[in-house]
C-alpha cells in the first residue's frame, strides 16, 4: 500500500513538473516571439554590413540615425506627428466628455445601437473607412492640413475615449454626489472638488489611449496627409519603399521612444492600477 502511494506521489510530481516545464517553455517562446522583432530592428538601426546568416552586424555605426535626422528631416516630421496627436487628443476629449456623461449617467433609448455606431470605425477595415474620409476631406480641402489629419485620427481615437469615460461616469457613486449637494456645494464646486478627482484617472486613461492611437496611426494618415503633414509612421513606410532598410530601422526606433516614455511614466508616476481604475470610475 505504501509503495503504491509513493508511486502515485512520484507520478503526480512528474506530471506537475512536466506541466510547469511546458508552461514556462510556452511563455519563453511567446516572449521571444514578441521581443525578437524589436531586437532585429534595434540592431539593424546600428549595424553595417549585416548580410546573410550572420547573428550580428559586422560593424556598428550611428550613420543611419544621422541620415534619418538630416536627410529624412525627422525633427520636422516628429513635430508634425506630435502636433497632430495633440489636436486629436483635445478634440477626442471634448467629444468624449459630454458623450461619455450621456451614455454613463442618462437613460438614452437605443444606447446599444448608438454605442455600436460609435465603435463602427474600429470594427470595419481601416482602409475602407479611410477611403470614405479621404473623399470627403478632398472636397472640404482638409487634406494635407493638421486639422484634417487629426480629425481623421479622431474617428479612431474618440471611441476609446468615449468607452473609457462612459464607464467612468457610470461608476460614479450617486451617494457621494448627493452628499456634496447636502453639504452645500454648488454645482461648480461639486464638479471641481468631488466629480473631477473621481473621474481624473478615467480622463488620463482616455488621453493616453487617444494619444497613442493618433501617434501610431498609419492608414488614416496615409489617405489624408500631404507634403506638409507627413508623420513618422508614414515617413518610415516611405523609407522602406525607397529601400533604405537601415534608415527605416532607425526611424522605427525613434518612433517607439515616446511610447516607451509613456510606459515609463505610467509605471513610475501614474500608478497603473489607478489608470485601470479609470475604466471603473474609481
Amino acid at each position: 500500500m505504501m509503495c503504491a502511494m509513493t508511486l502515485v506521489r512520484q507520478y503526480a510530481r512528474s506530471v506537475l513538473s512536466a506541466k510547469t516545464l511546458l508552461v514556462y517553455s510556452f511563455l519563453l517562446g511567446f516572449l521571444l516571439y514578441m521581443v525578437t522583432p524589436f531586437l532585429i530592428i534595434f540592431f539593424n538601426s546600428f549595424g553595417k554590413g549585416w548580410y546573410g546568416m550572420r547573428w550580428l552586424p559586422q560593424e556598428w555605426t550611428l550613420n543611419w540615425y544621422q541620415w534619418a535626422i538630416e536627410v529624412a528631416d525627422i525633427p520636422e516630421i516628429m513635430k508634425n506627428t506630435l502636433v497632430i496627436a495633440g489636436i486629436a487628443v483635445v478634440i477626442s476629449t471634448l467629444i468624449a466628455l459630454p458623450t461619455g456623461w450621456a451614455l454613463g449617467r442618462r437613460h438614452i433609448p437605443g444606447k446599444e445601437l448608438l454605442t455600436a455606431l460609435i465603435l463602427l470605425p474600429r470594427m470595419i477595415p481601416a482602409i475602407t473607412f479611410a477611403l470614405g474620409v479621404a473623399k470627403i476631406f478632398y472636397g472640404l480641402h482638409l487634406v494635407d492640413t493638421f486639422l484634417g489629419v487629426a480629425l481623421a485620427h479622431v474617428a479612431l481615437a474618440a471611441p476609446y475615449a468615449i468607452l473609457v469615460l462612459s464607464a467612468t461616469f457610470e461608476s460614479l457613486d450617486e451617494r457621494v454626489l448627493e452628499a456634496s449637494a447636502v453639504c452645500g456645494a454648488s454645482p461648480a464646486q461639486g464638479f471641481f472638488y468631488v466629480i473631477l478627482p473621481l473621474i481624473l484617472p478615467g480622463i488620463l486613461s482616455s488621453i493616453i489611449f487617444t494619444f497613442t492611437t493618433s501617434y501610431n496611426e498609419f492608414t488614416m494618415t496615409l489617405m489624408t496627409y500631404g507634403p506638409h503633414t507627413v508623420t513618422l509612421p508614414v515617413r518610415t513606410y516611405l523609407a522602406v519603399g525607397e529601400g533604405y532598410w537601415e534608415v527605416s530601422s532607425a526611424m522605427a526606433v525613434i518612433l517607439i521612444i515616446p511610447s516607451l516614455f509613456i510606459l515609463f511614466l505610467i509605471q513610475r508616476q501614474l500608478q497603473p492600477e489607478k489608470l485601470v481604475g479609470g475604466f471603473k470610475g474609481v
